[in-house]
């Protein structure tokens, strides 16, 4: 609650594209930060219970399109305006993550598992940020 404090007291005198700027920020941190959460709770998992290598890509994009969609959905309560487009942009923050994740550890491959990842993840953050603006 005091990093929001300090951030608002510091945004009221910056410049609108200061503003906007620090809402990325803010926003791309507040995404890498749920992944990681999930993915954390995803590597526990795997690690105590004996899990077959068929299981991890299913259970990786489950966890991408759960963490799309909330944050999605969160965004969608603040900005209470523009779902389809906060959750699209979402989708593709995540999608850029991933890419970029696979890109630097040397596993990217332009597959059916690739792109069935990134239509769930757009998916997923379209519906959750319709979800967030009407809920």
């Amino acid at each position: 609650m005091g990093v929001f404090f300090l951030l608002e007291k510091i945004l009221i005198s910056a410049k609108p594209w200061q503003k906007y700027m620090a809402n990325i920020i803010l926003y791309i941190m507040v995404c890498i930060s749920t992944i990681t959460f999930l993915l954390c709770i995803a590597a526990f998992t795997i690690v105590r219970i004996d899990t077959p290598d068929y299981i991890l890509v299913p259970l990786t994009t489950l966890l991408l399109t759960v963490a799309s969609f909330l944050d999605a959905f969160l965004l969608g309560k603040i900005y209470k305006e523009k779902g389809v487009a906060i959750g699209v942009s979402v989708g593709c923050v995540f999608i850029y993550i991933i890419t970029a994740i696979s890109l630097y550890y040397g596993f990217f491959s332009f597959s059916n598992i690739y792109i069935t990842k990134l239509g769930a993840v757009l998916r997923a953050g379209a519906l959750g940020g319709i979800s967030g603006v009407n809920f």
